[in-house]
């Protein structure tokens, strides 16, 4: 029996139909990274630095660096505790401290034959990594209020930040140690180390989620900013993920991912960033895997969007494979760290051409069409499907209300990650519908009506129609336009397509979640 799943996304067209792109700037990109072959000094590895975060109690943050000489030990010091380390046959030493609970600051010092290094204004509070593509790379100052944002950057002095340059690698890295391969140094948020460019630093959603962040949980927090404007997931993933999913990297670089979804210049931008499977992996999120981290953030899809049939099992695939690597590293990391990502936005309203963008965010759920769930379990999401900005003057998929994306996810990661109990933060869900075929229209009704929707935009939301018998949105399944007529305090009501697509397939009818919000996320 044909049926009708209701899963309304927001619309997003195909770049065919919209001159955009995903934006990566060239100045930024070195190409193919290879580490300096240099004889090491005596020094702490490479993306340690004055003013950096380190992660807190009761996971235990690792001190490690190189020597030009093996075999002797190298003494490290925080605050009263003392550390001895053995130089191995590669010339690298490494201590893992015992928990730290206090903020600081501290200094931690190494000395050893070569003489004595420090570093200086450390703290330990929580570190969160922050990756994907263009609207992960947007920064502070093309967003909404950009002025005040910034300004009131000199605020948090309490919040580090640290970017991680654009390279790539054909080989994994094990530490940030290539030409070029840092962007920003650890600094103390400011005005000037928030407010830098556009798309250079920093980062507006992994900015504004530590901001707000902080504002909660009142200890230091360190933001690692790891992105490049226009890849696809492949690029972030290892070849064991890829290989979950039956995909070898070779075969992904040369036939998946030729094309990029955005690969023409236009007036806002140029080209996107490399489609090469596994090398952003390999240059700019393998060199992190030393670092303790508390968890990590994450905005992509764009890229995917014209070949979305495999995102529902390698974007869980690389969350999996993440925490694996992260914790077998050195231990330290849980083996489920918490992971946050954004359902991508509408991009215009104008939905003649869906572009794959519906099937992408579906994808994102592992098509359960929400999180946590049993493929993606202590993952959490921040919906910003009702938050279009057609408008921007970045392009319609570059919308600048980072903002609320920002909020949405740490109500999330609140409840998710730190386990804070009534913290509003998962989307209405679909509890009723009722069919007025007079008016051709079909109200969808949430959480059994209890609760007060709010809804930001009318326009850009989709239905799914499904013939598969299992009301399944997949193959087997198109998108029709369904623009929002009118609400009620806990219901709304679409037109156009819906009563087409209900007087083939609604009987018996199967709904997932709606881009809806209660009033006060």
């Amino acid at each position: 029996m044909l049926r009708l799943l209701f899963a309304l996304f927001a619309g997003i067209a195909h770049a065919s139909s919209q001159d955009v792109i995903e934006m990566s700037m060239l100045d930024s990109t070195i190409g193919d990274a290879t580490p300096l072959n240099i004889p090491k000094r005596f020094s702490f590895a490479a993306y340690y630095g004055d003013h950096m975060v380190l992660q807190k109690a009761p996971q235990r943050a690792v001190i490690w660096g190189y020597n030009p000489f093996t075999n002797e030990f190298i003494d490290v010091s925080v605050d009263q505790q003392k550390y001895h380390a053995l130089v191995d046959s590669n010339g690298l030493w490494s201590v893992t401290l015992d928990p730290v609970e206090g903020p600081g600051p501290y200094n931690i010092t190494a000395q050893g034959s070569q003489g004595e290094i420090t570093l200086k204004d450390v703290l330990f509070g929580d570190v969160w990594l922050c990756s994907g593509q263009s609207n992960m790379q947007f920064t502070v100052s093309q967003s909404f209020n950009a002025s005040e944002e910034i300004k009131d950057a000199d605020n948090f002095p309490n919040i580090r930040v640290f970017t991680v340059n654009q390279i790539s690698s054909k080989t994994p890295l094990k530490d940030l140690d290539a030409a070029n391969s840092i962007k920003q140094p650890w600094s103390v948020a400011s005005s000037s180390s928030i407010g830098g460019v556009a798309w250079g630093y920093f980062s507006s959603v992994c900015w504004l989620y530590g901001k707000y962040l902080y504002q909660k949980l009142g200890y230091p927090i360190g933001l690692v900013n790891t992105c490049w404007g226009g890849t696809p997931v492949e690029a972030w993933s290892s070849p064991d993920a890829l290989a979950k999913c039956g995909l070898h990297s070779e075969t992904v670089a040369s036939e998946q991912l030729k094309e990029p979804f955005y690969n023409r210049m236009s007036s806002y931008g140029n080209y996107g960033g490399p489609q090469t499977a596994v090398i952003l992996w390999n240059a700019m999120i393998s060199p992190l895997l030393n670092m303790t981290i508390y968890g990590a953030i994450w905005y992509q899809g764009e890229n995917n969007a014209r070949n979305p049939s495999t995102y529902n099992c390698t974007f869980p695939s690389m969350i999996s494979d993440w925490r694996t690597k992260f914790h077998t590293s050195h231990g330290q990391n849980n083996p489920t760290f918490p992971f946050g990502f954004v359902m991508l936005g509408a991009n215009i309203p104008n939905m003649s051409d869906f572009g794959g963008f519906p099937d992408i965010r579906w994808h994102q759920t592992a098509d359960f069409g929400f999180v946590p769930n049993k493929k993606m379990e202590n993952v959490f999401m921040a919906n910003a499907m009702d938050l279009p900005d057609f408008l921007s003057p970045f392009g319609p998929i570059h919308p600048r209300d980072k903002q609320d994306v920002a909020r949405r996810l740490v109500n999330a990661s609140l409840a998710v990650a730190y386990h804070h109990k009534d913290v509003p933060y998962q989307a209405p869900l679909p509890s009723g519908f009722k069919v007025d075929t007079a008016a051709s229209t079909l109200e969808i009704i949430y959480n059994n009506g209890t609760e007060a929707l709010q809804l930001k935009n009318n326009v850009g939301f989709e239905v799914c129609c499904s013939y598969d018998g299992k009301g399944l949105c997949n193959t087997h399944a198109w998108w029709l336009q369904a623009n929002v007529v009118r609400k009620t305090l806990s219901s709304v009501i679409h037109n156009n397509g819906i009563m087409w697509c209900s007087e083939c397939c609604w009987n018996p009818l199967r709904m997932e979640a709606f881009p809806m919000y209660i009033y006060g996320l």
